[in-house]
């Protein structure tokens, strides 16, 4: 796995981090992460690929400054449509550069691949903060109400493979890290998907062993996670008081939503 300091990112990175600082706005920002993607040795398509594996790789380390990456993101959709040397439009995979940010949303599912291993108390601990931080920046980017943020799947499995299968059917490790990642939609962007009726065809949408309702979001099946959140407040299984207290929240957030 490339590191976040590898050579490859150093140009953008080095933004990236002023950007955080407070050097560098996130207009400019955005403006020099297009001109260094796109004049890459690989080609626009390698350039932008490459950035944003460094976007997910500083929203895993520097969770503290995810508005700032959302804002720089939500800046660079909106930067002119890049041009050849020709002035014909770049697209690729018939999405626009930049409007349509291309194969961000592919990047977004490469890393939902990520899972806690059972390796290192390190190794692990690592692994459960990167699923969570994924699942609070994914939140924070469809909290813009940017179109070219359509991630709302993204928030569904996460409250499927959390709340869905019953406490004794998930292994310690899994939910140490689902709770909080499940809690976080629901911090982040809970008033918005208590009206979502949006709806997926086929297994996308599919419940978990304790749903089998509508494939997709409804206010039923809203229900169940704010009661599976209660529930596992008092499991048995041993996991971490910070994992209980995001699962209270959660549950009290949702009722004050619901008010």
């Amino acid at each position: 796995m490339v590191a976040i300091t590898d050579d490859i990112f150093a140009p953008r990175f080095a933004i990236l981090q002023d950007l955080f600082n407070d050097g560098v706005s996130a207009q400019k920002a955005a403006e020099y992460l297009a001109s260094i993607s796109l004049a890459n040795d690989s080609g626009p398509e390698g350039g932008i690929t490459s950035l944003w594996s460094l976007v997910f790789k500083c929203a895993y380390k520097f969770p503290e400054h995810h508005d700032k990456l959302v804002n720089m993101l939500v800046q660079l959709s909106k930067l002119p449509d890049a041009k050849t040397s020709n002035g014909d439009s770049i697209v690729l995979h018939d999405m626009q550069v930049w409007k349509d940010l291309p194969m961000l949303g592919w990047q977004v599912r490469d890393e939902w691949n990520a899972s806690v291993p059972a390796g290192p108390p390190e190794s692990r601990q690592n692994a459960i903060l990167q699923i969570i931080n994924r699942n609070k920046f994914t939140a924070r980017l469809m909290a813009t109400q940017e179109s070219v943020f359509a991630y709302s799947w993204f928030a569904l499995i996460t409250l499927r493979e959390a709340l869905e299968t019953p406490a004794d059917q998930s292994s310690e490790r899994n939910l140490e890290a689902l709770i909080p990642a499940a809690a976080a939609w629901i911090s982040i962007l809970g008033a918005d998907i208590y009206k979502w009726n949006e709806r997926f065809d086929g297994a996308l949408g599919k419940g978990g062993p304790l749903w089998k309702g509508q494939h997709g979001f409804c206010k039923e099946r809203w229900q169940l996670w704010k009661e599976r959140f209660g529930e596992l407040v008092t499991i048995e299984a041993e996991i971490r008081d910070e994992v209980r207290t995001a699962a209270k929240d959660a549950k009290r957030r949702m009722e004050e939503i619901e008010k």
